[in-house]
């Protein structure tokens, strides 16, 4: 199998952990003014949750695939995300698991699946205002570690080489996200941003209005040119969905569980699959039938090679249209 040629185009990865409600000391009041436990994830700035803003910024710099590490409430969650492109994992015992051993679900995924990808971004979903500036800085790092550090006080996301995450393996720590800044020192380096963003956006939950406040105003997401890239024939049958549901096959090796996962129906997720070999001319799924659960699938290798090309494909025509756009709106509202 052919891989994606290598460019001048840095493909980043992004494993954004949502499986934990907030402890109850930072949970947030109701209308009733008792605490309660919420998901980080659903709360709300604006229009959009802090989720889907930390999605929003990641993909308009192109990083593919994100992947979302679902536990708590996961099912009205992952409903919400599944128009957005991202990849859901679910972790069952999310009550007895740590954020590390969470957030290495997801890493290994990554790992294991995207050949292309050279950095791997991890963050939760409690930094809805970090800038694209500390993100492309982050990215563009030399080091195989990078951490953001605002005014002496470490942020996420943390960033690395996925050539170091062997080593994460190896870490016994208390299962926290800083364990995996606590591998080898001369593997990290720790990056000055001007960007409160990084740090949790805990502290001003409460003072959102629909505006976002004076104190939010970092929240508001930038204008971007924001491009959904589809591979057509005689008609377009390949997308960011038809990519999410190969992905989901490749990992859980079942149709119906990846259907399950985006939220589609078993029918319609064939729909998709026989559209896509239909206008391909190739085969990408590899059945085998027998039992309730339908049998088990798996990519083929020319349905691996189109994701991982369509992933590199779009990854850099965002790249290539935020710098048309950056020249085309510069002064545009300044």
């Amino acid at each position: 199998m052919n891989n994606p040629l290598k460019t001048n185009v840095l493909r980043g990865a992004a494993v954004i952990v949502a499986s934990k409600p907030l402890e109850p000391k930072d949970s947030v009041s109701g209308l009733s003014g008792e605490r309660k436990r919420v998901l980080p994830a659903t709360i709300k700035a604006g229009q959009v949750t802090f989720l889907e803003r930390v999605i929003i910024r990641l993909q308009t710099l192109g990083v593919a695939p994100i992947v979302v590490i679902t536990g708590f409430e996961n099912e009205p969650l992952e409903r919400n995300l599944s128009k957005m492109g991202v990849v859901c994992l679910n972790i069952e015992n999310w009550k007895d698991s740590s954020l590390f051993a969470d957030a290495m679900e997801g890493i290994l995924y990554v790992s294991r699946t995207c050949d292309a990808c050279d950095k791997i971004l991890l963050a939760t979903p409690l930094i809805p205002a970090v800038s694209t500036e500390t993100l492309t800085q982050l990215l563009s790092s030399k080091s195989p570690l990078s951490v953001p550090v605002f005014e002496g006080i470490e942020g996420l996301p943390i960033v690395f080489d996925k050539a170091i995450v062997s080593e994460f393996e190896k870490i016994k720590g208390d299962g926290t996200l800083s364990d995996f800044t606590r591998i080898a020192p001369e593997y990290v380096a720790r990056i000055e941003v001007p960007d409160q963003g990084i740090l949790s956006a805990l502290s001003v939950t409460e003072d959102f209005d629909d505006d976002l406040g004076a104190q939010g105003k970092a929240l508001h997401l930038p204008m971007r040119a924001r491009i959904k890239l589809g591979l057509a024939r005689e008609t377009v049958f390949f997308g960011p969905g038809p990519a999410t549901l190969l992905r989901l096959i490749d990992e859980t090796g079942s149709v119906r569980t990846a259907c399950v996962r985006m939220k589609l129906s078993y029918s319609k997720g064939w729909q998709i699959l026989n559209l896509l070999e239909e206008q391909l001319g190739q085969q990408v799924i590899e059945r085998r039938t027998g039992g309730q659960e339908g049998g088990s699938s798996r990519l083929t290798d020319a349905g691996r090679d189109l994701l991982y090309r369509y992933e590199s494909l779009a990854s850099e025509a965002q790249s290539s249209v935020n710098a048309l756009f950056d020249r085309i709106f510069s002064d545009f509202l300044n």
